[in-house]
């Protein structure tokens, strides 16, 4: 198996995930505060699906704004600044409008996913922090496993408000 096909392969499997933790939601349900340190899902949503739209447009592509930062931030009602993200208490998820800003990052990263060749995944990008690393491991580590973790945090969640957390 050639690398770009692993990467395809896991990365439709993270998008698969995210869209099942999309499922059942209300605006209860993502604002839920489980207690100590955890998150709300409507925080661990908003951090993977506006990194994800911020890896493609702006790190990898270079588009420098990404699909939150051109209209989706008044829609949703996630900050445009993502540091504010874990501020809970100073903001409030727009639901639907949340669901189809994933729609679109979601469908963005698809096509992204769809050009990818062996060329791309070892040209070199930086991210937030450190030093520049290879597309290949961008999308390992921010795209796949990133979502991958916080969607088990949010099954987590789901499941202890009663709901089906894992698809299986």
């Amino acid at each position: 198996m050639e690398l770009v096909d692993f990467i395809r392969g896991q990365a439709e499997s993270a998008i698969g995930m995210i869209e099942h933790s999309m499922q059942d939601l209300t605006p209860e349900v993502i604002h839920y505060e489980a207690g100590g340190t955890s998150n709300t899902i409507a925080q661990l949503l908003a951090h993977m699906v506006t990194g994800q739209d911020l890896l493609i447009q702006d790190k990898i592509r270079g588009g420098g704004v990404t699909l939150h930062n051109s209209g989706w931030a008044e829609k949703t009602g996630v900050p445009a600044d993502r540091s504010l993200i874990w501020q809970r208490d100073a903001w409030r998820m727009d639901l639907p409008g949340f669901g189809e800003y994933v729609r679109a990052v979601l469908a963005n990263s698809r096509s992204y996913i769809e050009s990818l060749d062996a060329s791309v995944l070892e040209q070199e990008h930086t991210w937030i922090r450190g030093p520049e690393q290879p597309v290949h491991r961008l999308m390992q580590t921010i795209f796949i496993n990133h979502a991958l973790g916080h969607c088990g945090e949010i099954s987590t969640l789901k499941g202890i408000q009663g709901l089906k957390g894992l698809p299986i």
